[in-house]
């Protein structure tokens, strides 16, 4: 009976009228990206950071949603790893311009995520391979680093404004950001070295899922 009743729940859930949120979520997420550009431009970076943040926030909504309410969609699935990476790939070069970022963090984002998301045109368009995502604690984690440093980006300009160069508050900023840039490039490597012979067992057939 319980478990008849779990059942139902399940099927009223994914027939819900709100089980398209997460992905609205996630594209919200995208619209977020040309407005934290241009208020980085006009030097509005105070706005720019709680814009960022807020796209930020909807990719933990956008998960936290699919799994409690257990609307996932086989859409959402490829969705969502797009968006984190375009979210991060389309800012990162700004906060480079800024000086916010070194150029070597900036380099190996780049080349990840533009290889990562290579993987959608070449599998599902010219190979039309299917294939899953459930990224793990290492690609997890190196998202989430991309996402602090980007927010620190952001918020350095910001400190920039307020703060004398060599005041006490600004070289604790200055040091956080290094490590966490270090930590973010070890990361990278360690995510392309796993990636990328997984990518090639993918398009052979000898895997299905990338982790």
């Amino acid at each position: 009976m319980r478990k008849t009743k779990q059942i139902l729940t399940s099927q009223a859930q994914s027939q819900s009228p709100w089980r398209h949120l997460p992905n609205g979520l996630s594209l919200l997420r995208v619209a977020c990206i040309p407005v934290v550009v241009w208020l980085s431009l006009t030097d509005q970076h105070f706005a720019a950071l709680v814009v960022f943040l807020a796209g930020a926030l909807t990719d933990f909504l956008d998960g936290w949603l699919a799994n409690r309410f257990q609307w996932h969609t086989r859409f959402g699935s490829y969705l969502d790893p797009v968006v984190d990476r375009l979210y991060i790939l389309c800012l990162i070069p700004l906060l480079w311009h800024f000086g916010a970022i070194s150029s070597t963090y900036t380099v190996l984002v780049i080349v990840r995520f533009t290889i990562q998301l290579s993987a959608f045109p070449v599998l599902l368009g010219w190979l039309k391979k299917n294939f899953y995502a459930k990224p793990g604690w290492l690609s997890r984690s190196a998202m989430l680093i991309a996402f602090l440093v980007l927010g620190m980006g952001f918020a350095d300009q910001i400190a920039i404004e307020r703060f004398d160069e060599s005041s006490a508050a600004e070289n604790i900023f200055d040091s956080t950001m290094e490590a966490l840039t270090v930590i973010g490039c070890i990361l990278e490597i360690w995510v392309l070295i796993k990636f990328v012979p997984r990518y090639w067992d993918i398009i052979r057939g000898r895997a299905d899922t990338f982790e």
